[in-house]
């Protein structure tokens, strides 16, 4: 093991190497005069966790059209949910949490916990399963808690809630 005293090389040359998270992170760099609120502190806690997720515009324009969705018409938003997949740092179950955030009555959060609750399996996606793949997934997902709303008497809105707690109640640990 290397340790940094011991190197003879300048290490003020690596930062020529330091590219995480950028534009947050020039942002950030200039804030140490600032009075920090809430919103600035949540933007330091997702730069260090590296779940900053800044949207492009167009995207965030078809996040915000998502209000007018009926519930049970999911599917509608089709190429929605691709662009925000598309986006860095965003895979399923953060988009799921955008979308149900923005539309609860037809958007819920996809996550492994409320997956295993509701199929008794493990969630089947990674960050480099395909665009199609996920999609499908969760409209699929999202079928099954329309039917299970029905089924169960339960509002559709709280059901990533509900599975959540009823999945570490009775199935435990991830």
């Amino acid at each position: 093991m290397k340790l940094a005293k011991e190197w003879n090389g300048n290490l003020s040359d690596l930062m020529s190497e330091y590219s995480y998270q950028p534009e947050l992170t020039r942002k950030l760099d200039g804030v140490a005069t600032q009075d920090f609120d809430q919103s600035l502190i949540n933007e330091i806690v997702l730069w260090k966790v590296n779940r900053y997720a800044p949207l492009s515009p167009d995207t965030l324009e078809l996040l915000n059209g998502l209000s007018s969705v009926e519930a049970g018409k999911h599917k509608e938003s089709e190429s929605i949910i691709k662009s925000l997949l598309r986006e860095p740092g965003i895979d399923l179950p953060m988009a799921s949490t955008l979308l149900r955030f923005k539309n609860p009555r037809v958007f819920q959060i996809i996550d492994r916990h409320a997956y295993r609750a509701l199929y008794g399996e493990d969630y089947p996606l990674y960050s480099a399963s395909g665009l199609d793949r996920k999609v499908k997934v969760y409209f699929s997902y999202l079928d099954e808690l329309v039917a299970l709303s029905k089924s169960k008497n339960v509002d559709f809105e709280i059901l990533d809630r509900v599975l959540y707690v009823f999945d570490k109640q009775h199935n435990g640990k991830l």
